[in-house]
């Protein structure tokens, strides 16, 4: 996107993998709910979320180095300075897992399809291309209407390559598990609905040797077995069902890992130093529903949510809190705004929050004790400004006149923990929530529908922001059914901003556009700022091998996960070790 790629053209691999990996056995993984589609591409259903590992793209992202790609079913690429248009020349040796030849035309209907009948925001995200053109056989033209979007043509670089000859005869918009033809390492080999699903290593996967694949993709099988929560799958995992757990809850590594395993290391628990930019977690309001659509109520709200002694007392002091929806990168705003920040904020003066203008605005902090009655004191301030008043304790709308209330919705059992005492605090200032428990199905649904009040959402990190930032925060995909913009926001100075995103013709302006935008968007209190991890916490049963050198910026495998391999030698001296007890 910016400047040189890290590796020179004819690399041998990328630095993260090693030249030991070896082919072999299986990694069984877990995951949480049910599945009920195997296409990942519509906005029906919920899909099994590992469907990635059947499909390849035109070009691949490093993991080492941001906003960089490197072919896979491109052989080369082809464009100008000014980014207008790209033409892809197909590595003439890509097949499909039927052993059908990867073409253009399967590109172009890729596109096309994704675009017409995927997901609505496919048709968003890739609005500004004006023409996809067949050249040949194994070259693919896309002109964009304008070359404003810099970005773009990494996006179509990026999309899943899907085979006409499958598709051609199916209906697309529609849940299906009917196991599909992929491009990708893997195929599925066996499919238990809802409640496991077998990904197996395509022994003739044809890009299996070429650099950007050397030492990935190591494991014959991927196995993912699904449980009902997060609780009943760790203790599976302890008893040896799974082989390898990103650990998410902070309680749960701090004290559920006291076993014998552990102890005695036939299960290694490590934690890796995460120096990546963090996503944005947050408690989402939904804007489309009054009051919600009052900035000081969502901000007085927001100074109920007590993160240090939340952090003290749940979290074992392992978080920290967020504030900054690009946190923990140059991407950050900091301060008070640089003059190159004022040129693009000065002129939006009159559609965003006076306090944008001033230091970056701080969460609130308290000491830990539970007393939070100053940031409660200010919330109180802030409602009694707006209007609210007090009757028989509950929050009174100045503008209906009728008690606030609100319904908070979940789909993690362990979460309701953290949520009940922001609740408690709520409920001191009067305001009322119903705190409704949903499966992992209804859930979505809601989401979908934008049938919420309250929910917790985590919106993923980049380092490269672009035409992503429209999908979440934009006034159009806000009018757009299923999209991304949950809360609703339709703001035109938000939209300006996202233009300077996208639009940047530098690395520099594109920080400069980004820090604008992220104290746009923390100033108008769309969310409550939770945490994130400051590490990673692994734990796995002593059978694998990994590279010396870590991932910096590989979010989607979590650290790396597949440049490991799995070690004979260690299952062995494992399956003996625990026989002997």
């Amino acid at each position: 996107m910016h400047g040189q790629p890290k590796y020179p053209a004819g690399f041998e691999r990328f630095e993260y993998t090693s030249s030991k990996a070896v082919k072999g056995g299986a990694l069984k993984i877990a995951g949480t709910g049910s599945f009920d589609s195997l296409n990942q591409f519509i906005s029906k259903g919920v899909a099994e979320p590992n469907l990635g590992l059947i499909y390849d793209s035109l070009m691949v992202g490093s993991a080492d180095e941001p906003s960089t790609l490197y072919g896979l079913v491109a052989q080369s690429i082809e464009y100008p300075k000014d980014r207008s248009e790209i033409t892809f020349n197909l590595n003439p040796n890509a097949i499909f897992s039927d052993g059908k030849k990867i073409t253009a035309s399967d590109v172009e209907f890729t596109f096309k399809k994704l675009t017409t009948e995927g997901d609505p925001q496919y048709k968003l995200y890739f609005a500004d291309v004006e023409k996809i053109t067949v050249l040949s056989e194994n070259a693919v033209n896309f002109k964009l209407k304008h070359n404003r979007n810099q970005e773009l043509i990494m996006s179509i670089a990026t999309l899943p390559i899907l085979p006409k000859h499958y598709w051609q005869g199916r209906e697309f918009n529609k849940t299906t598990l009917e196991i599909p033809v992929g491009s990708g390492p893997y195929t599925i080999e066996r499919l238990d609905a809802g409640r496991q699903v077998t990904y197996l290593r395509n022994a003739n996967y044809w890009a299996q040797d070429i650099n950007v694949n050397k030492g990935l993709y190591n494991f014959n099988r991927v196995i993912v077995d699904y449980y009902r929560d997060l609780d009943v799958a760790l203790e599976a995992f302890k008893s040896g069902a799974y082989d390898y757990q990103y650990e998410l809850m902070s309680k749960a590594w701090a004290t559920a890992y006291d076993v014998p395993a552990v102890k005695n290391g036939d299960i290694q628990k490590i934690m890796l130093p995460d120096d990546n930019i963090q996503g944005m977690l947050g408690i989402l309001f939904n804007t489309r529903k009054p009051p919600l659509n009052d900035a000081a109520l969502r901000e007085a709200m927001s100074l109920a949510f007590d993160f240090e002694w939340t952090n003290k007392n749940m979290f074992y002091g392992l978080y920290a809190r967020s504030d900054s929806f690009f946190e923990n990168s140059e991407l950050e705003a900091t301060g008070t705004p640089s003059k190159e920040e004022l040129a693009l904020l000065t002129p939006l003066k009159d559609q965003l929050p006076p306090t944008t203008f001033g230091e970056k605005y701080a969460v609130a902090v308290t000491d830990g004790s539970g007393n939070n009655r100053t940031s409660l004191g200010r919330a109180k301030q802030l409602l009694d400004k707006a209007g609210y008043t007090i009757k028989n304790n509950q929050l009174i709308d100045p503008k209906t006149q009728k008690a606030v209330e609100f319904e908070y919705l979940e789909r993690q059992q362990g979460f309701e923990r953290v949520i009940s005492p922001w609740l408690a605090n709520l409920k001191k200032l009067g305001i009322s929530v119903n705190f409704r428990m949903l499966d992992q199905a209804q859930w979505i649904t809601r989401l979908q529908d934008y049938d919420f009040d309250m929910l917790a959402l985590s919106y993923p990190p980049t380092l490269s922001p672009g035409a992503e930032q429209a999908l979440y925060w934009g006034s159009e995909s806000a009018k757009t059914p299923m999209s991304s913009n949950y809360i609703g926001i339709q703001n035109p100075a938000i939209d300006s901003l996202i233009t300077h995103v996208v639009e940047a013709k530098n690395r520099e302006a594109q920080i400069i556009a980004a820090r604008a935008l992220d104290r746009a968007l923390i100033n108008n209190h769309y969310l409550v700022p939770l945490y994130h991890n400051r590490s990673h916490r692994i734990a796995y049963w002593n059978k694998f091998e990994r590279p010396e050198t870590t991932t910096h910026y590989d979010f989607r495998q979590r650290v790396g996960m597949y440049t490991w391999w799995y070690s004979k030698e260690k299952d062995q001296a494992l399956k003996k070790a625990q026989k002997q007890k």
